[in-house]
């Protein structure tokens, strides 16, 4: 395995790597975590779906503070990997991270949130899921979510930096190459929660196997 630096460490640079570490892990575990603990259904779409958050209301407040905290840890987990994956592939790295940081960016709406706001403005189902159809593909910034997906194959391109550069553990370069494929396949398939928690739970691994790399010498 390729060592990240030579020179010796600062405690802030210490600190800074770990908690790379730490967020690269937990990033995606809180994904895991959102989906064990929603409703069945999360991955249906349209008017099943729309019934489904109207029917299990409740549940979303704390749902929505998890999923912030994962979108703050996004950054400095995706910073730390792509320390690793650049320390051997510069160039092939800093594609990778530049795709990679779209997941980080708020491109396209958040369709939950509007529809707890739907339903406390006392908006029924049909009418609920007329708006959360007009919000995923009729806004001039729709086709912007699409973008989500190049941020998983920078997350790809990553691991491949790492793999060929050796920056990382083997076994985590391999997961982080693979589990990116699988992060959607949940929704596509409409495998349901279990599946789809499977799949973060994957790459939260690859992820946070390949940041083991910069606590390397």
């Amino acid at each position: 395995m390729t060592s990240l630096d030579t020179t010796s460490r600062s405690g802030a640079d210490t600190f800074a790597r770990y908690a790379m570490v730490a967020s690269a892990f937990l990033m995606p575990l809180l994904f895991v975590l959102l989906l064990v603990t929603a409703p069945p259904g999360v991955t249906e779409e349209g008017q099943p779906y729309v019934q489904n958050f109207y029917d299990n209301l409740g549940s979303y407040p704390m749902q929505s503070w998890i999923s912030a905290l994962a979108m703050v840890l996004t950054v400095p987990a995706l910073f730390g990997v792509a320390r690793v994956a650049r320390a051997g592939r510069p160039a092939l790295g800093l594609v990778g991270m530049i795709m990679a940081f779209s997941l980080a960016l708020p491109l396209s709406g958040n369709t939950d949130d509007t529809l707890y706001a739907a339903s406390k403005a006392g908006l029924d189902v049909t009418t609920a899921t007329r708006l959360y159809n007009a919000e995923m593909n009729d806004l001039p910034t729709s086709p912007l979510g699409l973008v989500w997906f190049a941020g998983l194959l920078g997350l790809v391109i990553l691991g491949v930096a790492v793999l060929l550069g050796r920056t990382g553990p083997a076994w985590a370069a391999i997961t982080l190459i693979v589990a990116p494929f699988l992060v959607p396949v949940a929704w596509f398939a409409g495998l349901g929660n279990v599946f789809a928690a499977i799949a973060w739970a994957a790459l939260a691994a690859g992820m946070g196997g390949v940041s083991l790399g910069l606590l390397k010498r």
